[in-house]
């Protein structure tokens, strides 16, 4: 007997239409910024972030974006302190062509 297609815990899925959307973007020689969609000044969806053994990190609450090191220099792992200005970090990861921007998500 085999079972079902059920989507995987760990696997993105795609939103509903209309659902509001996390957005991850690539900053130039820079961070990963994860932004939160906002209606009415108000955060729409949680954020929660943990290690490898589920311990919590403390996240700002008065922000909508987080942004995430990926120079590997920062002194605030796994968070962005700046440190990629002075490293020398090079990242200009591009898009696939032909992948379109949800009309709802700051460039």
């Amino acid at each position: 007997m085999t079972q079902p297609d059920r989507p995987q815990p760990d696997r993105p899925r795609p939103a509903p239409a209309g659902s509001p959307v996390v957005t991850i973007r690539c900053r130039e020689h820079g961070p990963l910024v994860v932004e939160l969609p906002v209606v009415d000044g108000q955060a729409t969806v949680g954020l929660r972030m943990t290690d490898h053994v589920g311990g919590e990190f403390p996240l700002p609450t008065h922000k909508r974006a987080v942004a995430l090191c990926r120079c590997g220099q920062t002194g605030t792992r796994p968070f962005c302190d700046g440190s990629h200005k002075t490293c020398g970090f090079a990242a200009a990861d591009l898009a696939p062509p032909g992948q379109a921007t949800p009309p709802d998500t700051p460039s």
